[in-house]
């Protein structure tokens, strides 16, 4: 490639920090300049080798057998001593004979049933990142017929290397950097409920008002290193599979626990929910789900003011349904506002009238729902 061309090369790649979708014809570009046949930029778990990635010029189909069984026999991911492997591991252009010997690797199950259907033989990874137990790269597949990688194609794959990782890392800066949508933030500060918005690796990205005094009242929940935990030891290892369950690259759900607080009659209601939004191409922008705090010890306020905007309740009548909500009987009202017990059964009745409801504990219900709908603008 001529010095010109390889500059074109390097504009292209730095490009697909503001344009990920650009990386695949990167890809495909460098895989040109090397005699790759294929290309995969990935981010994968060295525990179980799971993840994700984006490809050029491989069948899609290729990529689903990977992650319904292949990745667990993926002989460049599972290691056998992870700590050592982590230790070892730098930033360079890594091809088979590194990893293994050929001949070893011709005869794995990974070669022989999952590259070879594709013709890819040779592989060339261009390390990108660690962290933690995982790491980013760039594999590239040649043709079985090609042959290993000459020593000219891996020294054109050290050079644009600095430019890949620079890209890659400029690219998830840039992603990340606003963290949530200033919509969604408008939207939880609205919010009387406790909100903390984490991603996959429980990393606290928001936190709205009341979520903030939450965790500085240390009740349950708190930060640790960024991260969002429980105080509680079982309580901690749940909320981390809630999370994880949550922001799954497939079938993301959450669900409920609750949370001891010592000292406290009752403990914290939380609901863990997957965020709505797809991640950016280059999974620069993680997948996020909210926590939902709900403090079962706070008083939740009859909606009178609402009772009388919905369904046209006089003031009285929106003052005895406060009085039903806080559980006080007929004659206990009437003693409150100083009336008879029969005029607070004509305001009852009138208030099953124009609410629908047919009896006290439906009449309860009904605010219930409006108080709780409230909280959560």
């Amino acid at each position: 490639m001529s010095e010109a061309a390889e500059d074109r090369l390097v504009e292209q790649i730095y490009a697909t920090a503001v344009d990920p979708s650009l990386w695949p014809t990167v890809m495909e570009m460098v895989a040109d300049e090397i005699g790759a046949l294929q290309a995969c930029l990935t981010r994968l778990s060295h525990v179980d080798g799971g993840g994700e990635g984006m490809v050029a010029r491989i069948d899609p189909r290729s990529v689903e057998s990977f992650y319904a069984y292949y990745h667990q026999k993926n002989v460049f991911t599972m290691v056998d001593d992870l700590d050592a492997w982590r230790r070892g591991w730098r930033p360079t252009v890594v091809t088979t004979a590194d990893v293994m010997p050929v001949e070893d690797y011709y005869r794995t199950e990974y070669f022989n049933d999952f590259m070879r259907p594709q013709d890819a033989g040779a592989t060339l990874h261009v390390r990108l990142e660690l962290s933690d137990t995982t790491s980013a790269a760039i594999a590239f597949g040649r043709s079985i017929r090609k042959g290993e990688f000459e020593t000219a194609a891996t020294a054109a794959a050290g050079r644009l290397q600095p430019h890949l990782i620079r890209a890659y890392k400029l690219g998830r800066l840039l992603a990340t950097a606003p963290g949530v949508s200033q919509d969604l933030v408008r939207a939880l500060e609205a919010t009387a409920q406790a909100v903390l918005v984490v991603d996959g690796d429980g990393m606290l990205r928001h936190a709205n008002g009341a979520g903030e005094r939450l965790l500085r009242s240390r009740e349950g929940l708190t930060v640790l290193s960024g991260r969002l935990i429980a105080q509680q030891s079982d309580a901690a290892k749940r909320l981390g599979e809630l999370i994880a369950g949550a922001t799954a690259a497939e079938g993301r759900a959450g669900g409920a626990m609750s949370l001891p607080r010592p000292g406290r009659r009752f403990p914290l209601a939380l609901r863990i929910a997957p965020l709505a939004g797809e991640p950016a191409p280059i999974f620069g922008r993680p997948r996020m789900a909210m926590v939902c705090a709900t403090d079962l010890e706070l008083d939740v306020r009859a909606p009178e003011d609402e009772l009388k905007v919905v369904f046209g309740l006089t003031p009285a009548e929106a003052r005895l349904a406060g009085a039903v909500f806080d559980g006080l009987t007929l004659p206990e009202a009437a003693d409150r506002f100083g009336v008879s017990v029969n005029t607070v059964r004509f305001q009852l009745a009138r208030v099953f009238d124009k609410t629908g409801a047919t009896r006290q504990a439906d009449l309860v219900k009904l605010m219930m729902r409006l108080a709780g709908d409230l909280s959560a603008r």
